[in-house]
């Protein structure tokens, strides 16, 4: 299916899909080499548990060769994915539980850091075998990867993307931050209109649901002094040997004009459709 131009609804990367507040479109980013990310390639999204029958058909238009689920098995069963089953890679990352009665300190950037790091260093394979699976998949067209809210198992997986095809630091802060404004709306709309099987996340620190840059920066900070630049911490993982080639292959555009105003915008600029 050739892939509609979704300009006309893509504010800052994100793309109008009706019943998702985090859908967007990952590229359009300017690489070192003057290569551009192509859009219309790799999407990122919240979960599809609100997705309604015109929000189905938006995301039926992109034409999307596979879907990788990160979230846990009982996030995963809640609802129909975004695709059918023979398109749908499930790869639950180990996340960390957090207990809604006695949750730990959530207040600032770097908390949401070491959470990530926590995350990154339990999940190391499983993080591989999804840019394996993105990368294979791209060969045949565009490709979605979600978790609940769009910003954190997402997130790591976008910047480690990123990361991998040479997408400058300061753009994968920025791409990071663009779930801020999306995810607290979506927060706000789990408390002001909860569905049955929605979990009593009103309990949890409500900074959980927030993408500040700083938190970004700072992985990507920590990255850097580990591994010498953010190209070498994609190629920490266990992936194939092809991967980052494929990756590349698939995402790039040699030397191709951004042509998109990539500037953060407003939270209030945002859409929380």
């Amino acid at each position: 299916m050739p892939r509609p131009d979704v300009t006309p609804s893509v504010l800052d990367g994100h793309v109008a899909v009706e019943g998702c507040c985090n859908f967007r479109d990952a590229g359009g980013w300017t690489v070192a080499d003057g290569a551009v990310m192509r859009t219309g390639m790799l999407y990122r999204a919240d979960d599809p548990v609100r997705l309604t029958a015109n929000g189905r058909a938006t995301v039926d238009s992109l034409g999307l060769a596979a879907v990788i689920d990160v979230r846990q098995h009982a996030q995963f069963v809640r609802s129909p994915g975004f695709v059918g089953a023979s398109q749908t890679f499930h790869r639950p990352l180990v996340d960390r539980v957090i207990d809604l009665d006695d949750p730990p300190k959530l207040n600032e950037p770097f908390d949401l850091t070491d959470i990530y790091e926590g995350m990154i260093e339990r999940s190391r394979e499983r993080l591989g075998e999804v840019l394996d699976i993105v990368a294979e998949h791209l060969a045949t067209g565009p490709v979605l990867v979600h978790c609940a809210y769009g910003k954190d198992r997402t997130g790591i997986i976008i910047a480690l993307i990123q990361a991998a095809i040479g997408v400058p630091e300061a753009a994968l802060v920025t791409e990071y931050g663009r779930s801020d404004g999306p995810s607290r709306a979506r927060f706000r709309r789990l408390v002001e209109d909860p569905l049955d099987d929605d979990p009593p996340l009103w309990k949890a620190p409500s900074f959980m649901f927030t993408a500040p840059e700083e938190a970004m920066a700072e992985l990507a900070r920590r990255a850097i002094v580990r591994h010498g630049s953010l190209q070498e911490w994609a190629a920490s993982f266990p992936v194939a040997g092809t991967t980052i080639q494929r990756l590349r292959d698939g995402l790039l555009d040699a030397g191709a004009d951004a042509g998109a105003d990539l500037r953060p915008r407003s939270d209030s600029d945002r859409p929380e459709n």
